[in-house]
């Protein structure tokens, strides 16, 4: 029965994460020539190109993509094994605050990614308003914070970057803002970012505008906006099903947003600080 081979795993997951077999072999302190050896075998054992070559680096295959989830896995679950059987297991307790404009279905991909690459951490997960998150980051209620931000691409997200995306005004389609001589508005409690530049804007374009709901969260701010009671602002991937981009000469443009990650002070364990650095290979 044939079986794959960690090192060969190893040096693939390197590869692929670098980019390109050079920094691959650096990442796992072989030759270039060593990595590309093991490659072939793996690939061999695999009936299949795993990874496509180019002068610009490398790029997985439609059977490395499949591969490479099950290898980042196999390889946590051989180092969890080993260190279990020497006794050197340190469980690390890690709360992490995950922003509630964060996609709901990305949220469990996160979770499962930290999982696999950091099994040795017990997670305790709070979703929550980034304001009140990075303010309970800064009390040491939180290790790590995925935190929203709302600026122009020059305006620096607070801790490291993750990801930037575009701001909308959504509503149901079809909803005619020209009805009413005020515009209403579906928007998450004052505290929140986005409430405060949506009025912001608006009162900058002259718009007239009245807050038509607060709703306590982003699901509810959804699902406020699907009945139809208004526009609201949302991040371009928690736009969800039954919304639409909204456009009318009334609705001033948005600048955009970005995802950050709020990191553990430099005294945390070392896992912490695992934990961050795969959190940020989740949005590479």
């Amino acid at each position: 029965m044939r079986s794959l081979d960690l090192d060969q795993l190893r040096a693939f997951v390197a590869v692929a994460e670098a980019g390109s077999i050079s920094a691959g072999a650096g990442r796992v302190f072989r030759s270039q020539s060593a990595v590309s050896e093991q490659l072939q075998k793996l690939e061999a054992a695999a009936g299949a190109a795993l990874l496509s070559r180019s002068r610009q680096g490398v790029d997985l295959t439609p059977a490395g993509r499949r591969l490479i989830g099950h290898a980042r896995q196999m390889l946590a679950l051989g180092e969890l094994a080993l260190h279990e059987v020497r006794n050197e297991v340190r469980r690390t307790d890690a709360r992490l605050a995950i922003s509630d404009y964060f996609r709901n279905d990305e949220i469990a991909g996160l979770l499962g990614h930290l999982g696999r690459r950091c099994p040795q951490l017990r997670l305790q997960v709070s979703i929550g308003q980034s304001a009140a998150l990075a303010q309970g980051h800064a009390e040491g209620q939180y290790d790590l914070a995925v935190i929203l931000h709302a600026g122009a691409a020059r305006t620096r997200v607070p801790g490291l970057p993750l990801r930037r995306e575009a701001l909308h005004w959504v509503a149901v389609p079809g909803l005619d803002l020209r009805e009413e001589a005020e515009l209403p508005l579906v928007l998450l409690p004052p505290g929140c970012g986005l409430h405060g530049l949506a009025v912001q804007r608006l009162q900058r374009h002259r718009s007239a505008h009245r807050i038509a709901h607060l709703a306590s969260g982003v699901a509810g701010l959804q699902a406020a906006l699907r009945a139809g009671l208004g526009v609201g602002c949302l991040n371009a991937s928690a736009i969800g099903p039954g919304l639409a981009i909204a456009r009318s000469p009334r609705l001033p443009p948005l600048p955009d947003c970005g995802f950050g990650l709020l990191t553990p002070p430099e005294e945390a364990p070392a896992a912490l600080h695992e934990a961050a650095s795969i959190v940020r290979t989740f949005f590479a």
